[in-house]
């Protein structure tokens, strides 16, 4: 656990053993593109050491329903390919989720990256992405692995629809409405 200021950083179970905050109150925020599991642990962590503490955990919707959608598709795959950057911590996220589920996984950006065993070896593939890949670079690695092969069957997989409007803070309504 790093401390700057009273501002406690704490990355998982382990940290919160080891920081010792000083003072009254404890307020707890978590960084979205955690994994859920893994930010669950450390929220249950922090809330049995420190009953009273304030805890606001707001994972990004996108990247809970995106955890939620690859461990439905991982069920279903004996490979899982993720598009995405290798600095992307939400596209490393979902490829560390399908492995967590036992599925072969791999990140990549582009076609050019795809392994020819991968064409070979499995069945079923799933594919996804992170919240910030253009889908022109999903549809892409798709094509590459189906290119020459008509008897390959593709399906998407509805897991949930994302359709979130974002809510201003009431304050901020407040001064709208009083212009």
């Amino acid at each position: 656990g790093q401390r700057h200021d009273g501002i406690y950083l704490v990355e998982d179970v382990d940290d919160v053993a080891r920081v010792a905050p000083r003072g009254g109150k404890l307020a707890v925020v978590t960084q979205t593109t955690l994994s859920v599991d893994d930010t669950a642990a450390t929220i249950d962590a922090i809330r049995t050491r420190y009953p009273d503490a304030e805890v606001r955990n707001d994972i990004c919707y996108a990247t809970t329903n995106r955890q939620a959608a690859i461990r439905q598709l991982a069920s279903n795959c004996d490979l899982v390919l993720i598009v995405g950057s290798q600095t992307s911590s939400n596209s490393n996220r979902l490829r560390e989720v399908a492995e967590g589920l036992g599925v072969e996984s791999h990140l990549l950006l582009t076609p050019n990256e795809i392994q020819p065993a991968w064409r070979e070896g499995h069945r079923v593939i799933g594919i996804s992405s992170g919240a910030s890949t253009p889908e022109s670079l999903v549809e892409d690695v798709i094509g590459s692995l189906i290119e020459g092969r008509p008897d390959v069957k593709v399906e998407v997989l509805e897991t949930i629809k994302e359709e979130v409007s974002f809510k201003p803070p009431r304050d901020l309504i407040q001064l709208a409405l009083a212009r």
